[in-house]
Order: structure tokens, then C-alpha cells, then sequence
């Protein structure tokens, strides 16, 4: 079982549910029929027209810069379901912001194969589940910066249409059974550049004073003033119906599979939780930070645009994650998926069998596809000949192995992830339920303490913290960490240290010094810290959501040489060094008894007893770093040294 589960996950195609291993629960597995009431509209709003001066037959049409267009949308519903308001998750469509066909793809509204099997498989599971359309019209085969703006504009627009739809769905409430505490929206390929918009996008800064999103006047490429404010109220009304603005366009949450954000400085701690799915080999949209490419003129239109790689990773240290990271998912794909992100929690890298294919959960009608020559503008035919056989081949080269049944394994899986999450977002599944453990309980030592070192040499410095929740877990191992009250990046900490299998430790007093040491904490000196606790449960780390004040005072030292003064006596080269590294004590400094090789997070790589002041140590084999060269005297001083290993 175990060697066929990694076989699937490596393919990203995983058939497997809670459905095999646990009791039934709703809002996990599939319990309702579903009932489907079609396009019903939820908004108008003024569009930009593709067919302005394209000699397009009509002459009102040809005429007009800017049109009028209804938005529309299905709503899903599980049948049979006793919940009278239920949790609600909005999906937005890819498409590149063109009609399907007329974009040189098989997608590109809420009639997609994928989209409706997303929404079938939700209400399936309890969810209302809302297929929207949003606004469509740019010049895809414009070149930056043109193209930029343009593309900027649309996806503006499009967050704007959420927003909208969420109005919708507030004022209809009753008629529908929303929970409006419980909306999710969901974005699919460029849907995704929507739902992570809506969900970072909150301030005027962010729409006007990014450099790469203004124009070589320094000018914005979004004017507010013209199509109102992110939540569509607002602006001129010849480009923006306003949106009513006593009525609430708030989610509470986004989860996208695929898309991108079009800067990663949107995202801060006032955003919404994020949960992303991606594939890490998407040719147009980066899984980490890089370029958007769209596939009509396969240009470059946003520069260090990001994608989920980097997105979830920002989301849970800023703690927009936190109530996400309160539970620890023990599903056979949350478990797996550990591994592959070295454990960033509600990120799914998904793998494809074609590095090209960024959306293996799409199929389509081949033979439908190709007989079409016509489109839809909104309502407005457009077409040509050959129209529907180019969208299925440019298509079919991004998807080489399409079919139902490979769409809907994947459909399956990122279903499943997503739920999984929005339950514990939402508190949708009892707490006694077996599949949702609660998170690592890790709490630092106690806010504000102050902990005075000092002492001959022998000194033990006592850390304490709450012990981590593992029922069922497994054995659990510690470290804790340093930052400055400034920059609270444990990523990058300024002192690391393990601490076993206990939920506490006593530290020696050089390692302790070495610590102080590498935080430049000098006699006498005060220094105000930031530390938390590390749990690590099956090869799976994780860091405390907690981080708390600490004082650290390094007093007068007894018996033992000043650290600063020993310091200068001891050389240590080359720096760099790639092979050997050569270590010398003055002899007016005392004899060296032991040395040891550190990293940046305290983890011992060479250590051992020295037979003078002169030696040298093998470093060939260390990988390239930062690295502490500590000796301990035999009066018991302590100088270090920092050192590149290239």
C-alpha cells in the first residue's frame, strides 16, 4: 500500500480518500446528490470590448470602447443536506480573460469540464458551491507595457466581480442557504491570479505605488479613480457600475490551483488565509517567483509575479495561516505532501507527467472542440474558421495525455486538500475527529523573562517550555531559537540549539557563551530576543506559532578569560576556505584543550581534543555555510570565530 501510494503522489495523481480509511464525515466525503440552478445573474458592469475598430459587422459594436455585459453565475447545492446555511465556496474560472476558443484555449468559463466537476464534487460534500463568470476584454497581443496594464486592468476587474458575487450571495442569503460568515472563494489558472488578489489586495499603496505596476510617468496602471476601489465601489461610472457599498464583499478565506500573485508584497498580515495548489512546472504562471507568461503571444506581462511556491510559505510565517496551523492533518496526502514541501504546511507542488502541463485537471471534447469555428463575446458571435481545431491543438500540447479519467484524479486530490482545510479554517468537523490532530501545543519560556548568565565555567542554564500535544503522533524531538525583537525571521535565526526529547533542557555554560557569542552579546550588555520551540514528529519540523520576550544579560565572569579578549589571539584560515582549515592559538593566550565545528543552527559537525595550539581540520567534505570555530581552553575559556566554507 505504502509503495503504490508514493508511486501515485509522485505522479500528483492520488485516488485515495477519507472515505477508504474513516467513517463518513460531511464537508470530507461525498454524502448528497447535487441540484443546479444555471445561469443566474449576479451582476453588470461595464466591460471593455475586444471588438472595438475590428471592423466586427455592427457598427454599434465596432463603435463602442467600453459595453455593457451581465455577469453570470451557477449555484450548486447538496441534496438533502440539514444544514439550512451552509459554508459556500465561489469558483472562478481560467481563460485569460478572452472568451473560450477566441483565447486559443478549450477553457475559459463556468461551463469548463473541470469547473464543473470542482463545484459537483464540493456540493457533493455539503458546500454550495457558486460557478462565476467575471469580466473578460484585453488586447492579448499587445507587448509590455502595454500588455502589462492591460492584464493588470482585467485582473482588477475580475477581483472586483468577486466581490460582487459575494454581495450577491449576502443579499440572497436565505434564498440560497449561505453561510455568510463561510465564503471561500477558489480560483482556477487565472482565477487564481483573481482569488489571490482579492485575498491580498487591500490598500491604495498597493494598487499605485509599486514601481513594475506604473506607467514611465510614475502613474499608476490601475487608477482607482476611474474603476473604483478593489471592492468595485467607486470610480467613474462610463468603466464602473459601483458596487453597493453597505453590503459586505468579504471571504474569509482563498484557495487557488494554479495562477499567481502579481506581487508578493500584496500579501501581509492583514490578508486572508491561503491555500495553494499549483503545478511546479506551470510554463505560464511561477510556482516560486518568476515571470507571467500569457499563451496567446507567449510574452512576458508581470515581471516577479509569485506563485504558491512562495505564496503559502509567506502566509504561515506571517501567521495569516495561524488558525490553518492550529490542526495538524494526519491524511495519507497531507502526510505525503510533508515530504515533498521539507514540510511547508497547505502547499500542494503538484506534479505532472509533461513539464508543459500546468493544468492536468481540464479536459475536454476533442472532436466538439474542433468542429467549432464560432465563439461568444458575452452574447456577441465572433469566429473564424479553424477556430475550434487551434484551441484544441495549442491545448493539447500543453496537456499531451489529457483525458476524463486523468482530470478527475487530480480533481479528486485537490478537492481533498482543500476541504481538509477548509474545515479546520471553518471548525467544520468535530475535534474528536481522528484525522484532524491538534497542532503542536510548543510554548517558549515564559513572555518578558530575563535570564542573567554568568558564572566560573560550570554554569547550567535551565530552558523550559509546555510540552507538544503528540497523542498519536509519535516521538517528538525540540531545538529553540533566537531572533532580534526586530526581525522576528526564524527562518534565518541568530542561534539555534537542540534540546532532545524533552520539553526542556539544561545548557552548559560555554554553550551558552558560544551563543551569546554569535548574538554579540558582550559583558555587561542587555539584549532584547525573540525565541521559540521547534517540534519534530516524523522527520516533519515545525515551528511554535508562539514567540515570546526574552532578556538576556551576560554578567562579570569569574575564573575564566574575557571572551572579546581571547578572541584576538585566535586565527583561524583561510576565510574562505574550501579544504583545509588551519587553526592557531597565541601562546600568550593559554592551551587549547578541545575544539568544535558548528553551523548557524548549533548542529556539532567536527569536534575533539587538541594536542597544541597548532592544528588543522578537514573541511572538505562540509557543504559551503557560515560556520563557528569554538576552543575551549583548558582554564575552561572559550574563543570563537565565524568562517565561509566554499
Amino acid at each position: 500500500m505504502k509503495k503504490t501510494l508514493l508511486k501515485l503522489l509522485s505522479l500528483g495523481v492520488m485516488t485515495f480518500g477519507s472515505a477508504t480509511l474513516f467513517a463518513q464525515t460531511m464537508y470530507l466525503d461525498e454524502m448528497f446528490d447535487v441540484s443546479k440552478q444555471a445561469n443566474i445573474v449576479y451582476d453588470s458592469n461595464r466591460s471593455v470590448n475586444i471588438l472595438y475598430q475590428s471592423g466586427y459587422p455592427n457598427p454599434t459594436i465596432n463603435n463602442s470602447l467600453i459595453i455593457s455585459a451581465n455577469l453570470i453565475c451557477d449555484v450548486y447545492r447538496p441534496v438533502g443536506s440539514s444544514v439550512v446555511s451552509r459554508p459556500t465556496i465561489i469558483i472562478a474560472h481560467t481563460g485569460s480573460y478572452l472568451p473560450v476558443l477566441a483565447n486559443k484555449q478549450t477553457t475559459g468559463s463556468k461551463d469548463d469540464s473541470a469547473v464543473v466537476e470542482m463545484c459537483t464534487r464540493l456540493a457533493k460534500r455539503g458546500f454550495n458551491a457558486i460557478a462565476v463568470n467575471y469580466r473578460q476584454g484585453w488586447n492579448a497581443l499587445a507587448t509590455p507595457p502595454t500588455s502589462t496594464e492591460q492584464l493588470l486592468n482585467a485582473t482588477y476587474r475580475g477581483a472586483q466581480d468577486i466581490r460582487n458575487a459575494v454581495r450577491f450571495l449576502n443579499l440572497n442569503a436565505a434564498t440560497y442557504g449561505i453561510d455568510t460568515n463561510k465564503i471561500i472563494i477558489g480560483g482556477q489558472g487565472t482565477g487564481g491570479y483573481i482569488a489571490l488578489a482579492y485575498a491580498t489586495v487591500n490598500k491604495t499603496a498597493e494598487v499605485n505605488n509599486i514601481a513594475k505596476f506604473q506607467r514611465n510617468d510614475f502613474t499608476p496602471m490601475v487608477s482607482i479613480d476611474t474603476l473604483g476601489d478593489w471592492t468595485g465601489v467607486g470610480g467613474n461610472p462610463f468603466f464602473n457600475v459601483s458596487g453597493d457599498a453597505n453590503v459586505s464583499s468579504s471571504a474569509q478565506m482563498v484557495f487557488h490551483y494554479g495562477g499567481a500573485m502579481g506581487d508578493l508584497i500584496w500579501l501581509d498580515s492583514s490578508s486572508l488565509p491561503i491555500v495553494g495548489m499549483q503545478s511546479d512546472r506551470d510554463p505560464f504562471a511561477p510556482f516560486n517567483t518568476g515571470n507571467v507568461i500569457v499563451p496567446t503571444n507567449m510574452t512576458t506581462v508581470i515581471p516577479s509575479a509569485s506563485g504558491a511556491g512562495a505564496v503559502v510559505p509567506k502566509a504561515n510565517a506571517l501567521g495569516v495561516n495561524a488558525k490553518l496551523n492550529s490542526k495538524y492533518l494526519v491524511d495519507p496526502i497531507s502526510t505525503l505532501l510533508r515530504d515533498r514541501t521539507s514540510g511547508v504546511e497547505h502547499l500542494y507542488p503538484v506534479r505532472t507527467n509533461y513539464p508543459q502541463d500546468g493544468a492536468p485537471w481540464e479536459w475536454w471534447d476533442r472532436a466538439a472542440i474542433q468542429a467549432k469555428n464560432t465563439s461568444s463575446f458575452y452574447a456577441i458571435p465572433i469566429g473564424s474558421a479553424g477556430l475550434g481545431r487551434t484551441a484544441d491543438s495549442l491545448s493539447m500540447l500543453g496537456n499531451p495525455d489529457m483525458s476524463v479519467t486523468k482530470a478527475k484524479k487530480y480533481i479528486d486530490t485537490l478537492v481533498d486538500f482543500s476541504v481538509r482545510r477548509i474545515a479546520v479554517q471553518f471548525d467544520l468537523v468535530p475535534a474528536s475527529n481522528d484525522q484532524f490532530k491538534t497542532s503542536f501545543g510548543l510554548v517558549s519560556p515564559a513572555n518578558n523573562s530575563i535570564l542573567v548568565v554568568k558564572g566560573d565555567g560550570n554554569t547550567k542554564v535551565d530552558i523550559n517550555w509546555d510540552a507538544a500535544n503528540t497523542t498519536g503522533f509519535g516521538a517528538m524531538s525540540y531545538a529553540w531559537k533566537l531572533s532580534t525583537a526586530t526581525n522576528t525571521n526564524f527562518g534565518t535565526p541568530l542561534a539555534s540549539l537542540p534540546c532532545g526529547a524533552k520539553p526542556g533542557v539544561s545548557v552548559d555554560y560555554n554553550t551558552i557563551k558560544t551563543l551569546l557569542a554569535s548574538v554579540n552579546v558582550n559583558i555587561g550588555d542587555t539584549a532584547d530576543l525573540k525565541w521559540t520551540v521547534e517540534g519534530t514528529l516524523n522527520n516533519n519540523s515545525k515551528w511554535s506559532s508562539d514567540t515570546f520576550n526574552i532578556k538576556l544579560i551576560r554578567g562579570e565572569i569569574t575564573a575564566v578569560k574575557e571572551i572579546a579578549n581571547l578572541n584576538k589571539f585566535l586565527s583561524v584560515y583561510p576565510n574562505p576556505a574550501s579544504d583545509i582549515l588551519n587553526i592557531n592559538l597565541d601562546a600568550a593566550a593559554g592551551s587549547i584543550a578541545t575544539y568544535q565545528l558548528m553551523d548557524v543552527t548549533g548542529r556539532l559537525l567536527l569536534n575533539g581534543n587538541a594536542e597544541n595550539n597548532a592544528f588543522s581540520l578537514n573541511v572538505d567534505g562540509v557543504n559551503p555555510g557560515l560556520y563557528f570555530v569554538n576552543i575551549t581552553l583548558k582554564d575552561g575559556s572559550l574563543a570563537t570565530k565565524r568562517v565561509i566554507i566554499q
